[in-house]
């Protein structure tokens, strides 16, 4: 919310009138006049312009069919191969499988889950986890909302996590599992700023949240159900759609941090825009159709 304050000494002749204005009369006929308003401040919403055109699709200006962003491939997807299997993961409980629109909606949901509970543009997100469909979901999820990812396996040793978190600026994390999340708790309870933990896999309960007072702790499913219902109230309403500034992700735009190993050193992070990824996608694709 923004305020703004005005005070102005005025002369009046005893027949004005100010309807709704409050005053303070000083002598002989002067009197400070103090207006204040206030102003709803729009939030800028940064966009995948073709995984979210629906919502761009008032300012043309902005709207494109070309893949500007990474998640834009789960659009395209979604309209070519639709009801198809797109992922299968027997390795989780539960096992889920999930077709290109249900993977897309789960982005989708995902993504705006992220923005109601405050991720903006630009700040990064540690995603500490192993390869699994939610692992998709959320590294896919992150980059649609025009914040930066920084991944990171599972195995990796609790002090080398930390200092990739530290040393990224991440804002907050998702994590695996429990018992993960147990075993590098205490140090990232003690030495790292976490606006809010996101578990993908496993229960809250199961979490061990000493030194967690105030930090929020939302699971999977629960970002999920979050992104779908402000995604409903999107787009049954002009005025929630009028709060905000669209944007889309620029191609130039870091989408992820990948660290190095650390064998020689500490982990150095390397920054990869949209496009780097989007490049090494063409090729992919190139080399699918001539082999």
């Amino acid at each position: 919310m923004a305020s703004v304050s005005l005070a102005s000494t005025l002369s009046l002749t005893p027949f004005h009138n100010i309807v709704g204005t409050r005053f303070r009369i000083s002598p002989p006929r002067k009197f400070q006049v103090f207006c204040q308003s206030k102003t709803e401040e729009l939030k800028i919403r940064k966009c995948s312009p073709l995984l979210e055109k629906a919502h761009l699709s008032s300012n043309v200006a902005l709207v494109s069919e070309e893949l500007k962003a990474v998640p834009d491939i789960w659009r395209f997807s979604a309209e070519k191969f639709g009801p198809r299997i797109a992922v299968i993961d027997p390795y989780h409980d539960p096992p889920s499988t999930m077709t290109y629109k249900q993977l897309e909606q789960a982005i989708l949901d995902f993504a705006e889950g992220l923005r109601v509970i405050g991720i903006k543009p630009g700040e990064k997100l540690s995603l500490f986890a192993d390869n699994s469909c939610r692992w998709l979901v959320a590294d896919q999820g992150m980059m649609a909302t025009g914040a930066i990812n920084v991944v990171r396996g599972s195995r990796s040793p609790s002090e080398e996590l930390l200092q990739i978190y530290n040393h990224s600026d991440s804002v907050a994390i998702a994590i695996d599992n429990p018992d993960f999340f147990n075993r590098i708790a205490e140090k990232f309870c003690s030495r790292a700023l976490m606006r809010f933990v996101v578990l993908l896999w496993g229960e809250k309960s199961c979490l061990a949240t000493e030194g967690m007072e105030g930090i929020p702790i939302f699971s999977y499913k629960e970002i999920l159900d979050l992104g779908r219902e402000s995604r409903e109230a999107l787009c049954s309403s002009e005025d929630a759609r009028q709060q905000y500034i669209y944007e889309t992700i620029s191609s130039d735009d870091i989408a992820t941090v990948v660290y190095t190993s650390g064998t020689t050193g500490n982990p150095k992070g390397v920054m990869l825009t949209h496009e780097n990824l989007l490049h090494q996608v063409n090729c992919l694709l190139i080399a699918s159709l001539l082999f």
